[in-house]
């Protein structure tokens, strides 16, 4: 016997599956870049000078992630480091030309559309839909894992973290 809803359920969670994947590897094909890369990168050009812990508010990643993307991006050329003046213990991150030019290159991101959709809905729409995917979260006996509320499918190249 058939449960058309569960199927329904089912579908719609491997559709947000592979919508997440399929953005992520367009992303990376296009700029060499993860949506989470991306999205610390973004938040690096809106400043002049960012600090980790300023990147970490803003995008809410823990600080082990965010030296992480920071190592990675300062290898690309993307973004430059350097020591604070007065406090050397201090570290400053400032956009490169490059990197300002690998954000013009780089395709709309899922997160800015789901956002800009979610942020278009009434606030009982938007509870609900929150309680739904936690709801499904917990189904998924996925409710412990650490996760950011960035719409990333993971580094692209290494099998996912259980």
């Amino acid at each position: 016997m058939r449960n058309n809803n569960l199927e329904d359920a089912l579908v719609a969670i491997r559709r947000i599956m592979r919508v997440t994947e399929i953005n992520s590897l367009s992303l990376a094909k296009k700029t060499k870049l993860t949506p989470t890369q991306m999205i610390v990168l973004q938040v690096i050009a809106t400043t002049d000078e960012a600090t980790p812990s300023f990147i970490s508010n803003k995008t809410t990643l823990g600080y082990a992630t965010i030296t992480t993307v920071l190592n990675k991006l300062v290898s690309r050329d993307l973004i430059t480091r350097k020591k604070g003046d007065l406090d050397k213990r201090m570290q400053f991150v400032k956009i490169t030309e490059k990197g300002r030019e690998t954000i013009e290159l780089a395709p709309d991101m899922l997160q800015s559309q789901f956002e800009k959709n979610f942020q278009n809905l009434h606030d009982w729409e938007q509870s609900m839909i929150v309680a739904c995917l936690q709801r499904v979260s917990f189904f998924l006996e996925a409710e412990t894992i650490d996760a950011a509320p960035i719409l990333d499918y993971g580094e692209l190249n290494q099998p996912p973290q259980t």
